[in-house]
């Protein structure tokens, strides 16, 4: 699974299989480069694409047939796109084979929100937005209707530390809210007890009912924690967007 991982990246990165020795630094990417042309080799064998190449070989196929790429130029003539500041290389390359003379394109995105790097995002390329179509006019949006100015403020003051990144200020009309409070936990257990120990308390004195409180958290797996501290404290709970671990 770690060496299907890091073929998919090179080929998210546009790495040909036989360039792909020359980008491995550790043992297991060096397995992967082994690797790489024996799977491109076994696809080829079958008539097959995986979802990477997808992309992949439509950028290869825009590149080097002029006939081709000015037939989906033509065929496009407006290009709209979301998310833009989680796009990867190989998105990044056909976006650009796409847009003709004419540069009709408008895209939407946050490089301060950008989470997927792990899957080869890169958020530069929002920043190079304004480089690669310089006729472009930049709109910023920087009313947040979600958060109050607590909230706000903490994440500028965090973001405000990246070397490379857009300048905004947001705002909101929401009023200033309570503090940002931060909590040090020694581990996934201390944090689940912690959490649902103060939902428990204010619920006990009737200052609040179960509606008034939302637990986010990154990824599903850290559910079984907060799933043990309600049950151990009798806290009613669901999960929402996942699935419950008991």
């Amino acid at each position: 699974r770690q060496i299907s991982g890091l073929i998919s990246n090179a080929k998210n990165e546009l790495i040909a299989p036989a360039d792909y020795h020359a980008h491995a630094s550790s043992p297991l990417e060096r397995i992967a480069a082994d690797v790489y042309p024996l799977y491109e080799k076994a696809l080829q064998e079958a008539g097959a694409l995986d979802f990477d190449d997808l992309i992949g070989k439509t950028v290869a196929l825009l590149r080097h047939t002029p006939e081709i790429r000015d037939k989906w130029r033509a065929q496009f003539r407006y290009v709209m796109i979301d998310e833009y500041q989680d796009t990867n290389a190989a998105q990044y390359a056909l976006i650009k084979l796409l847009i003709g003379a004419q540069q009709n394109i408008a895209v939407v995105g946050d490089d301060w929100q950008s989470i997927y790097s792990w899957r080869g995002a890169d958020f530069r390329n929002i920043l190079r937005f304004e480089k690669d179509y310089p006729k472009s006019a930049i709109i910023k949006l920087e009313q947040n209707y979600r958060s109050t100015k607590h909230i706000l403020d903490a994440a500028h003051a965090i973001i405000s530390k990246n070397a490379q990144r857009s300048d905004k200020e947001l705002w909101t009309e929401a009023g200033n809210g309570m503090p940002v409070q931060i909590i040090p936990i020694g581990n996934e257990r201390a944090e689940g007890e912690a959490i649902v120990r103060r939902i428990k308390q204010r619920l006990d004195a009737g200052l609040r009912n179960y509606n008034d409180f939302a637990v986010l958290y990154r990824t599903n797996a850290q559910s079984r924690a907060l799933e043990e501290a309600c049950l151990h404290y009798g806290v009613a709970y669901r999960i929402v967007g996942g699935q419950r671990f008991y």
